[in-house]
């Protein structure tokens, strides 16, 4: 095994000091090195794990005691944290949306906690392809439930990153956390905007909310308004529009990183805002679930949000009714109208 069982610990132990784990979730990462652990053949070929903590706000956590254990930040944005640790350990802590479960109506569960444990499988040779294509059979066996994300030559995108394909796995435990049992390289995506979120549990007293709740009405209004059949994972494909334009799409994402990305005139929250107003005038839910994260990651308010929409809504009407103007002359053209 690759992975430093010792180190894990040691690690996970430092993190509940800071008081985003707690001692029962680090029992439950431990328990993936146990020889009884369903997928022990997994985590004997594994480069590494991961362990996924929420927390309220990312950019207020102890950042200088953290880098003092003795790693460094990757792929930090808004919201969004990587610290990797030597013997295999991943610690991402996070506060934007990841999950399924972050589109159930009403107040979350209250964080921190640890959302979920990943399994990373990066060698794409044979042998490792068929452990990673044994996890449902396992899970079936196991009495674990599982749902599968990619595969086929579909990636899956999270954070900015891509992997080949995912097999998500939830304990008969009662209030587990889920575990993620990803397969192939990973790739860093700088130019992407969104992920593929964490499929809820099927078992979950709520999952047909997470699933047909905002989310299904923020789709059903893309297709009423633009005929087109909106899918959320298509977010996180973003950066492909560049595979064939690469130059021009630099400079895209250079322009788009310093209008929208920096604190200038205006804070990064006030374009956020503006963000926000403009994918509402535009009917663009792609950009709007991509501001609804931008905004709650750059401190906005949620009635802040909904007013910044009333803004885009009235202006949107003023415009149709500026625009009678031509109605009304072309009417007194016609000698329809007394003017």
């Amino acid at each position: 095994m690759k992975l430093d069982q010792n180190r894990c610990k040691q690690i996970l132990g430092n993190f509940m000091e800071l008081g985003v784990i707690k001692t029962s979730e680090i029992d439950e990462v431990m328990a993936l090195f146990a020889p009884s652990f369903p997928w022990a053949a997994s985590m004997n070929v594994a480069d590494s794990v991961h362990v996924h903590l929420r927390v309220d706000d990312v950019s207020r956590l102890p950042h200088d005691r953290i880098l003092a254990m003795g790693t460094q930040a990757e792929n930090a944005k808004d919201g969004y944290i990587k610290y990797p640790f030597e013997g295999g350990i991943n610690v991402i802590i996070s506060s934007i949306d990841v999950a399924e479960d972050d589109w159930i109506p009403g107040p979350g569960r209250p964080r921190p906690y640890l959302d979920h444990i990943g399994i990373d499988l990066r060698d794409e040779s044979a042998a490792t392809k068929a452990i990673f294509d044994e996890t449902p059979a396992i899970a079936k066996q196991s009495g674990w439930r599982t749902k599968a994300q990619g595969g086929d030559g579909t990636p899956v995108y999270c954070c900015h990153v891509e992997v080949g394909a995912k097999h998500w796995v939830y304990s008969p435990t009662a209030g587990a956390a889920c575990i993620e049992v990803a397969y192939g390289a990973l790739k860093i995506n700088g130019d992407s905007m969104g992920c593929d979120l964490r499929p809820i549990d099927p078992a979950h007293p709520k999952a047909a909310q997470a699933v047909c709740g905002d989310h299904a009405s923020s789709e059903a209004g893309a297709i009423a308004a633009t005929g087109s059949h909106y899918n959320v994972a298509d977010l996180g494909r973003f950066g492909e529009m560049g595979k064939n334009a690469g130059p021009l799409w630099d400079k895209f994402l250079a322009y788009y990183a310093a209008a929208t990305g920096e604190d200038g005139a205006l804070t990064k929250r006030e374009k956020a805002l503006i963000g926000l107003a403009v994918a509402h005038a535009k009917q663009c839910p792609y950009c709007i679930d991509a501001y609804v994260g931008n905004c709650v990651a750059s401190g906005a308010t949620v009635d802040q949000m909904h007013e910044a929409v009333h803004v885009a809504a009235a202006l949107s009407a003023g415009i149709d009714l500026v625009h009678g103007v031509q109605m009304r002359n072309a009417l007194a053209a016609r000698g329809k109208l007394d003017t």
